[in-house]
């Protein structure tokens, strides 16, 4: 197994801690949560730039790096609205548009796949995953420190991550319609 895949499967443990500090409702296991999605957000980039540069893109990773990132970002937005709107500023709604986005371009990218027609991802989507990754992290530190002056930047950058995901998903529609003849 190639570093990068390494890189993923670390992504998926750390994850799976993080929820777990991130469910109890404790300041300073919160603050822990925030380090560790940090952590795995930061081995997101890591993974995708070793992948490309070193050429060790493999099937596993196609399949498990935005598997990974699904969880991350998705879990996180599941455990945040769990602790309520006001807590979180997370929206049930916009963990909605979220989630089906996510599912969305998912199938999408399997069915370009099983027509063995690449479907990677693209800068509208590098640009979701980053707004995505600084809106959960942000709330993350709302919650965990109860910084209550911060509250408009909080909803500023969820609403903007949430607008950024629905439209990168309205791209990835438009481009499967391109180069998969989809019929409407």
């Amino acid at each position: 197994m190639n570093i990068p895949n390494k890189l993923t499967l670390g992504r998926l443990v750390i994850t799976a801690i993080c929820f777990v500090f991130l469910a109890v409702n404790n300041r300073t296991l919160e603050n822990v949560s925030l380090v560790l999605f940090a952590v795995a957000a930061f081995t997101d980039l890591a993974d995708g730039y070793l992948a490309r540069k070193y050429k060790m893109v493999t099937d596993f990773g196609r399949v498990a790096d935005p598997f990974a990132d699904k969880i991350l970002v998705c879990g996180a937005l599941i455990f945040l609205l769990a602790k309520g709107e006001d807590e979180s500023r997370v929206r049930d709604w916009m963990v909605v548009v979220i989630l089906a986005r996510e599912f969305l371009v998912s199938g999408m990218r399997s069915l370009a796949e099983s027509k063995s027609i690449p479907f990677g991802a693209t800068y509208w989507g590098k640009f979701k995953t980053l707004s995505q990754n600084v809106a959960v992290g942000l709330s993350i530190l709302y919650v965990a420190n109860d910084l209550d002056a911060i509250t408009p930047l909080v909803d500023a950058v969820l609403y903007a991550a949430t607008a950024m995901t629905a439209i990168s998903g309205v791209v990835y529609i438009a481009r499967a319609k391109r180069i998969l003849h989809l019929d409407t």
